[in-house]
């Protein structure tokens, strides 16, 4: 007989263990490493739950360069940088606020690194 919650529902399954490369496991160190030289207290409020803080490094200017080559800077808007280890669920899959240095954000872009960090690309949000 399996398991069940208190509300009679199985538990929810088991996700596989993440297996990282050699080069990625490092590159997790590195993106901690930033985190903790360079990053700042951030705010995250998932479309549901409870807000949860986050380190992030933010710039106010951050840069996309788009396209192919030869691609220049397309974009000047504020990004900030997140590893997913630290967010209660993906920016992928929510709509989330960032409250950034006294300021309130959503993110318009989200572009993953494939390692366990995500950019998003942010709009201020005006009341």
């Amino acid at each position: 007989m399996g398991l069940l919650l208190l509300n009679g529902a199985p538990p929810p399954p088991v996700p596989p263990p993440v297996v990282l490369s050699a080069y990625a496991a490092q590159m997790a160190k590195v993106d901690r490493a930033a985190l903790i030289l360079f990053g700042e207290p951030i705010v995250y409020q998932p479309q549901v739950g409870l807000p949860v803080p986050v380190t992030g490094i933010y710039d106010e200017m951050g840069a996309v360069a788009l396209g192919g080559a030869p691609a220049g800077v397309e974009v000047l808007d504020p990004t900030v940088f997140l590893l997913l280890a630290d967010l209660p669920v993906d920016p992928e899959l929510d709509e989330p606020t960032l409250l950034i240095r006294g300021r309130t954000y959503r993110p318009t872009e989200r572009r993953p690194d494939g390692i366990g960090g995500i950019v998003l690309e942010l709009r201020l949000v005006v009341a």
